[in-house]
């Protein structure tokens, strides 16, 4: 366009120049008012194409003072345009002003409910791109460290009295024996006890040193009774005690028995053995790097869990977008949240504007600064080069129509 501009321009440059030699041999009014018009048309051709060329370079390279203007004065055009820019064009006020009409709170909940499901789709990829990246490295040694730090000040003796006590209060060792009492009587019903306690029995009764009239009966008794009879004699006695036992919480062996189990559940803080033991097995837990190794594995495995969870479409459906819809409800059902937000954006942005404002003037300055003189002028006669050769092109028409005017007078005159 401005190459299109600047030709025609020349063309009407030319005319004039043509049209001002070929009246030269008219006579009469018509020829001289026609030669006194295309004189001034080429008057003002030339004087607008002078005004024109003076703008960016010396017309035909002759150092005319006063021309060239743009390269001359180059530091005095960009300062304006900068203090331009900065007091009128892009103030702090007008930007300000501007954010504060965008409503940013408002428009990104209108964004956000348009594309819901595009705002699904990028939290189930940042969820799984955080999944994937989380480093594993780092967060095992500093959770194991931590835990290891911890494992060491425990106190083993105060959390084994805490155990104590809480496993006295809720009962357990009554639980227990319950417990043992029913394994017990199911042990003590079956065919192999019987015969495992007949055996056991007829065994001891044989090792018995009895004289007289003691050792009289007893030879007796043992000659009358088998190993089958003594060991189901023994299993009924035991069976039916341990139905006693459970059926009967004043039984005096249960109570006996209970009693025992309180005694050791209490006195298991003061057990050296006991301590010993679990000082050893912490030492070894914290300092074997086991805690590393487990805490590793149980991480590994419930991070490849969790990317699996997220990649399946019911995560989407049953959380993603849920969250999001009632994010978007509550949001819309309390406008001082986006009040808040509002004030909140406006407040940095403010901030940002005051504290930055003077790199606009510097962001033009340098990319200024990037070009050279030919780049500068190219680059502006590019922008605006074809309404100024639109001058040039004017000033011959109305100086052609002028020269007739003043031509058209001094004939009459």
């Amino acid at each position: 366009m401005p190459g299109q501009a600047k030709h025609t321009a020349a063309i009407s440059l030319g005319i004039m120049g043509a049209g001002f030699l070929a009246t030269f041999p008219l006579g009469g009014w018509g020829g001289a008012l026609l030669h006194g018009g295309f004189e001034a048309g080429l008057v003002g051709g030339l004087a607008d194409w002078f005004a024109v060329t003076a703008l960016f370079r010396h017309p035909l390279g002759i150092p005319i003072p006063h021309t060239a203007l743009l390269p001359r004065n180059r530091d005095k055009v960009v300062r304006s345009l900068i203090q331009a820019i900065e007091t009128e064009l892009l103030t702090k006020e007008s930007i300000v002003t501007k954010t504060t009409e965008f409503k940013i709170g408002e428009r990104l909940l209108d964004l956000l409910e348009t594309h819901r499901e595009d705002a699904a789709a990028v939290a189930v990829r940042v969820s799984e791109f955080a999944l994937e990246r989380l480093p594993m490295d780092r967060i095992v040694p500093m959770l194991a460290g931590a835990l290891e730090s911890k494992l060491r000040e425990l106190d083993t003796a105060g959390l084994l009295r805490k155990i104590s006590d809480e496993a006295l209060a809720r009962g357990y060792e009554e639980k227990a024996l319950a417990f043992l009492i029913d394994k017990a009587g199911g042990l003590a019903s079956r065919e192999e006890t019987r015969r495992q306690l007949g055996i056991i029995g007829a065994a001891a009764l044989q090792n018995l040193q009895v004289g007289g009239l003691m050792g009289f009966a007893v030879n007796a008794f043992i000659s009358f009774m088998d190993e089958e009879k003594i060991g189901g004699l023994l299993q009924n006695a035991i069976v039916g005690t341990l139905a006693e036992m459970q059926q009967r919480e004043d039984h005096p062996l249960r109570e006996m028995l209970v009693e025992t189990l309180r005694g050791a559940i209490r006195n298991l803080p003061e057990s050296p053995s006991v301590l010993a033991e679990l000082e050893g097995w912490k030492a070894r837990l914290a300092d074997g790097g086991e805690i590393e190794r487990q805490l590793s594995g149980w991480l590994e495995g419930l991070r490849v869990k969790a990317l699996d969870f997220v990649r399946e479409q019911r995560f989407t459906d049953d959380y993603v977008l849920p969250a999001i819809s009632g994010l978007l409800a509550s949001l819309r059902a309390n406008p001082q949240v986006i009040e808040l937000f509002q004030t909140w954006v406006q407040e940095r942005i403010t901030g940002f504007v005051e504290r930055n404002h003077w790199k606009i003037g510097k962001l033009v300055k340098e990319n200024i600064d990037k070009l050279d003189n030919d780049a500068l002028i190219e680059m502006m006669e590019d922008k605006i080069g074809g309404d100024l050769q639109w001058i040039r092109v004017n000033g011959a028409v109305c100086g052609f129509l002028i020269g007739l005017a003043l031509e058209g007078i001094n004939l009459l005159a």
